[in-house]
C-alpha cells in the first residue's frame, strides 16, 4: 500500500491589530489527507484525513511574520507544533486508518441463514 499525503490549510483567522502588531495570525483551520494506491468496490481509493483548528500563541515582535507573508511550509510547522508531533507520526495515524478500511478489525452483520 502506497498512500500521498497532502496539507490543506482552508482558511486562517487573523487579527487587524494587536497592540504594535498589525494582522496577527490567531487560529489555523487544517486538513491533512492521505489517500491510498488501493480503491474501493466502488472503484474509490481509500483516504483518511486529519482535520481541526489550532490556536496560536501570542506573537514575539522579534519573530512575528505578517499574516500575508506566512508561508504554508510556516503555517504546517506551527500546526505540528501545535499537535505535538511529527509529519511520520502523523502520515504513520493516517496510514492506520486506511489500513483499518481496507481490512477491518470488526465486521458486523447477521448471519446468512437470518
Amino acid at each position: 500500500m502506497s498512500n500521498t499525503y497532502t496539507w490543506d490549510i482552508p482558511n486562517i483567522e487573523y487579527a487587524p491589530t494587536e497592540g504594535d502588531l498589525t494582522n496577527v495570525a490567531k487560529v489555523v483551520h487544517y486538513r491533512y489527507t492521505a489517500v491510498s494506491d488501493q480503491v474501493n468496490a466502488e472503484g474509490n481509493p481509500y483516504s483518511a484525513t486529519a482535520y481541526g483548528s489550532i490556536g496560536l500563541d501570542a506573537p514575539e515582535a522579534g519573530s512575528f511574520t505578517d499574516f500575508n507573508s506566512l508561508t504554508k511550509d510556516q503555517v504546517v510547522a506551527w500546526v505540528l507544533a501545535k499537535l505535538d508531533m511529527d509529519e511520520a507520526t502523523l502520515q504513520a495515524a493516517l496510514d492506520q486508518r486506511i489500513e483499518a478500511e481496507i481490512n477491518p478489525p470488526v465486521i458486523s452483520g447477521l448471519p446468512s441463514g437470518w
